[in-house]
């Protein structure tokens, strides 16, 4: 596949965020949230993401936002300090491609 952009996340990709994060919730078992956020606390989420200065990346396909991916605190102990959670959602369209992705 080429045309695969990795970008910062951008506030016009809200709705495509939320969306895909909505199907992980009510599909999946990773987030372990019972309700799908509402756009507004997803911006919040991801304000509070890039304020604390982790990075919030979209992955682009064609103009499509195919997926998105964070990193947040790990632990608030400091031991942990240094350690790092990531997450990777992507599109249901665009999952189960392999070795098909190409940056």
């Amino acid at each position: 596949m080429t045309g695969t952009a990795i970008r910062t996340a951008r506030p016009a990709d809200l709705a495509a965020i939320t969306r895909i994060y909505a199907q992980a919730v009510e599909h999946g078992t990773a987030t372990f949230e019972i309700e799908p956020p509402a756009e507004a606390e997803m911006a919040r989420r991801q304000q509070t993401l890039l304020a604390d200065g982790y990075p919030y990346l979209v992955a682009e396909v064609g103009g499509l936002v195919a997926g998105f991916a964070y990193a947040a605190s790990y632990r608030a102990r400091p031991a942990y300090h240094w350690c790092v959670e990531d997450s990777i959602y992507l599109a249901p369209q665009f999952r189960r491609r392999g070795s098909a992705w190409r940056f």
